[in-house]
């Protein structure tokens, strides 16, 4: 009879699992849309206000962006180069947005149109495709990547 109960117990505990929609539980009940928009929302205002410790609380350490043209940076070099004015964004505005989620992990494909210019390079603000990503952890979501598919005005 022990056995019984023990496999039925086990039977319960994992179709519970299977329904919960994040791991850890802290990030389940909300719908990705509204959260990852937020969350984009956080970074592009972060990013046109120069807000270097904001950016540094969201980004995850491991955080890389690539771009169009082949550059790159690592959370480290992009933070210097937003705080002496290196990267600098004027404006911008989101556009369309597919959201993937499971578990922990938060993926977000997206049109966003900005004007700004980075290492001397000018982008003119026509809408262009990225792609973010984000890990939940300790409570918070923090962005590990993002890419930039955004070419120069020439």
């Amino acid at each position: 009879m022990p056995r019984i109960f023990c496999l039925a117990a086990l039977f319960a505990l994992i179709a519970g699992s299977a329904n919960s929609p994040a791991s850890d539980g802290a990030a389940a009940g909300k719908r990705p849309g509204p959260q990852a928009k937020e969350l984009l929302m956080t970074f592009w205002n972060q990013v046109k206000d120069a807000d270097t410790k904001g950016l540094e609380a969201s980004l995850d350490p491991s955080w890389q962006v690539a771009r169009a043209d082949g550059s790159f940076m690592d959370r480290a070099e992009f933070l210097v180069k937003v705080g002496n004015g290196q990267i600098e964004l004027d404006a911008f505005k989101l556009g369309s947005m597919k959201i993937t989620r499971h578990e922990s992990s938060l993926v977000v494909r997206y049109m966003a149109a900005a004007d700004y210019t980075i290492k001397g390079s000018r982008y003119k603000g026509t809408p262009a495709p990225y792609l973010a990503s984000f890990i939940h952890r300790g409570g918070r979501w923090f962005m590990t990547s993002q890419a930039n598919f955004d070419l120069p005005a020439k």
